[in-house]
């Protein structure tokens, strides 16, 4: 096998080369790494907060529910022999409106609990924001470090 090249241990690469590459490589991943913590601590601060500042809206819309569930049989029942006996309206019709008049309210009340909590989730968007700078940042640090 004389004739054979022989291959050094580093294949053509200089010392130095390598060993550069190898800080940096090793730079990058410890400064990802750092982000990722980071990034990790700052979303479970978000959601601290926001289960903090969730709490009122979602007993308010548990609440609403609850009661609603609670007390809508009885109620609609109610109204609607109320204006059967009162404005002489036939059964279908009271119970008819009554139910719509229920269904009406019942919506509005789970949708000012849904907007009422979505705006509290708005805490959520610094971290979504940040999470978006990191990784812009390790973009622009791959695609800078492939051009040289």
């Amino acid at each position: 096998m004389v004739q054979q090249t022989k291959v050094g241990d580093r294949n053509g690469v200089t010392p130095n080369e390598s060993q550069g590459l190898a800080q940096d490589v090793g730079s990058f991943a410890s400064d990802v790494f750092t982000l990722t913590e980071l990034q990790s601590q700052l979303v479970a601060a978000d959601t601290r907060e926001f289960a903090r500042r969730a709490s009122v809206p979602t007993l308010a819309l548990l609440g609403g529910l609850a009661l609603g569930l609670a007390c809508t049989p009885m109620a609609l029942a109610t109204a609607a022999l109320g204006l059967v006996h009162f404005l002489e309206f036939s059964h279908f019709t009271a119970f008819l409106i009554v139910v719509v008049a229920g269904a009406t309210c019942g919506l509005l009340m789970c949708v000012v609990g849904w907007k009422l909590l979505r705006q509290r989730a708005a805490v959520l968007q610094r971290s979504r924001d940040e999470l978006i700078r990191n990784l812009r940042w390790v973009k622009r640090v791959i695609m800078k470090k492939r051009s040289h």
